[in-house]
């Protein structure tokens, strides 16, 4: 995982930080958990941007009689 893109090109100092308050095995896991998090959100705006772009659902087409 590229540290630098869901970090903003801070990364190593991050993972200190969270080191130094969590301790040395949590705050890796607290590092990567975060990340994931950012990962996953950042796919789901994605997919909402992709659903925004087609037009109106069936559900909704049917709704109005279309």
């Amino acid at each position: 995982m590229p540290l630098s893109k869901y970090y903003g090109g801070s990364g190593e100092k991050v993972m200190g930080n969270m080191k130094k308050q969590y301790g040395k095995e949590k705050g890796k896991s607290v590092f990567y958990a975060t990340a994931n998090k950012k990962k996953k959100h950042e796919k789901s705006e994605s997919k909402k941007e992709e659903t925004l772009e087609t037009g109106p659902s069936l559900k909704t087409l049917r709704k109005h009689g279309v």
